[in-house]
């Protein structure tokens, strides 16, 4: 699973909108992804990817929530 493929399944499940450090918690807890070196997601990665990706989703009051 993508990074951004794993942000948007959990915000989908959540049905809210979530900060970074709550979406990279998530993210590591489960393991839905994985850097190559095998370390934790950062929350600052999380925010890199979401802004690479304002088709799926934008930031309201400081958090991420899915487009649409």
């Amino acid at each position: 699973m993508l990074l951004h493929e794993a942000i948007a399944q959990i915000l989908s499940e959540k049905k809210k909108p979530m900060t970074t450090q709550e979406l990279a918690d998530v993210i590591n807890n489960r393991r839905l992804y994985r850097k190559k070196d095998g370390s934790d997601i950062e929350p600052n990665q999380i925010s890199a990817r979401v802004s690479n990706h304002p088709e799926l989703f934008m930031r309201v009051d400081g958090k991420i929530r899915l487009r649409g």
